[in-house]
C-alpha cells in the first residue's frame, strides 16, 4: 500500500461496483480508497496493515463472507469486531456508514451501531451516515478532518507529558506550534509548506511562554523578565541558571554562587536555542542576519533536523519545567 497519491487510506467494505465514483471523488481530497467486497477481507486488512488507514467506510448492507448474501446484520457483526481490533491496538479509527439506507429496518439498524463509543466521537468524527450518490463531497470532507485530528491527537499521545504541561502553563497558542513542529517531525508528507526559519522564531517564543510562566510562579523576579511585551530572553535565561544579570543599575541572581533554577544540562539546552543566529537573544524575532544564517543552513542541506533537533531539546525542558513545577509549586 503507497500513500503517494494522497495523504490519507481509507477502507472500503462494500460488495457492489462503485463505477469509481467515490474513489474518484476521494481523489479530489487526496484521499486513497481500498475496496473489499465483504467483512472478511476487510477484517483482514484492517488487521494486517491497521496502521496504514485513516478511517473506514461500511456499506450498510453488505456480505460478511465472499459467496454470501448480504444481510442487514452486516454492521452488527462489522461494528462489534471492529471494536476488538481497535481495542486491540489501542487507538480507535474514525468509521462511517455509506449506504443508499434501503436495506430492511435501515433506520434501526443505523439508530443502534451509532451509540456508545460512536456517539461518543460524532463531534470529532463527523455524522455517521451518508447517503451514496449525494453525500460523497461531505463524507470525504469529515474524513480529511478527523484524520488530521487524529494525528493530532497521536502526537499528543506520543509527547503526552510535554502537552500536559503546556496545557497547564502555557498558551493555547504556543501549544499549537509544539503541535504543528512535531507534526511536521513525523507526518512530513502533510507539511510540505513547513518553514524551518519561520518555526525557529517559534521554538523562541515557547521558551518566552516559559519565562512567563516561570514569573507566575514567583520564580523570575518581574526585573529580570523585561517588559510585558517583549521578555528579555537573555536575562531569564542567566538567572534561571544561577548566573549573574546585570541590570544596569545593579546586578542580580538567583540566590548565592552555585544555585540555580536551570540544572546545568537544561540550561545548556535553553542557550543554545537562544544563541543561535542571535547572539545577544534579547527577543523573540530573528534579525535579517539571524534568519540568513540559518536559511543558508537549510539551502545547503535542505534538511529540518536543526530545527527538530532543538524542538525535542525544548521538549526535555518542558517536561522539566512540568515536574519541577509540581514538586515545589504545587498546593
Amino acid at each position: 500500500m503507497s500513500k503517494n497519491n494522497g495523504l490519507y487510506n481509507v477502507l472500503w467494505i462494500d460488495e457492489d461496483a462503485d463505477s469509481m465514483t467515490f474513489k474518484e471523488i476521494a481523489r479530489k481530497y487526496n484521499i486513497n480508497v481500498y475496496q473489499t467486497r465483504s467483512w472478511e477481507r476487510g477484517k483482514i486488512a484492517l488487521a494486517n496493515r491497521f496502521e496504514s488507514y485513516s478511517a473506514i467506510v461500511l456499506d450498510g448492507n453488505c456480505v460478511i463472507k465472499d459467496g454470501d448474501e448480504p444481510t442487514p446484520d452486516f454492521l452488527y457483526q462489522a461494528v462489534r469486531e471492529m471494536e476488538s481490533i481497535f481495542a486491540q491496538h489501542e487507538e480507535r479509527l474514525p468509521w462511517y456508514v455509506l449506504s443508499s439506507g434501503s436495506a430492511p429496518d435501515f433506520e434501526k439498524t443505523i439508530q443502534r451501531v451509532s451509540m456508545g463509543e460512536r456517539a461518543e466521537m460524532e463531534e470529532e468524527w463527523g455524522r455517521l451516515f451518508y447517503r451514496k450518490g449525494q453525500d460523497l463531497d461531505d463524507l470525504c470532507i469529515a474524513i480529511k478532518h478527523a484524520a488530521a485530528r487524529r494525528k493530532d491527537n497521536k502526537i499528543r499521545t506520543m509527547y503526552a507529558d510535554v502537552f500536559r504541561t503546556m496545557d497547564f502553563y502555557f498558551t493555547p497558542d504556543a501549544r499549537q506550534t509544539m503541535l504543528v513542529i512535531l507534526k511536521a517531525l513525523h507526518f512530513p508528507e502533510e507539511s510540505r509548506d513547513f518553514d524551518p526559519v519561520l518555526y525557529y522564531t517559534q521554538l523562541r517564543r515557547i521558551l518566552e511562554h516559559l519565562f512567563r510562566a516561570c514569573n507566575r510562579l514567583g520564580i523570575l523576579p518581574d526585573e529580570v523578565l523585561g517588559p510585558r511585551d517583549k521578555v528579555n530572553l537573555a536575562n531569564s535565561s542567566l538567572y534561571l541558571s544561577g548566573r549573574e544579570v546585570n541590570l544596569g543599575s545593579r546586578v542580580v541572581r538567583y540566590k548565592r554562587p552555585g544555585q540555580y533554577i536551570f540544572p546545568p544540562v537544561i540550561a545548556q539546552i535553553v542557550k543554545s536555542i537562544l544563541v543561535v543566529a542571535n547572539k545577544n537573544s534579547h527577543t523573540v524575532e530573528l534579525d535579517t542576519q539571524g534568519r540568513t544564517v540559518i536559511q543558508d543552513y537549510y539551502n545547503s542541506l535542505h534538511s529540518n533536523n536543526f530545527l527538530f533537533g532543538y524542538a525535542l531539546h525544548l521538549c526535555d525542558v518542558i517536561i522539566w519545567f512540568g515536574r519541577y513545577a509540581r514538586k515545589n509549586y504545587s498546593k
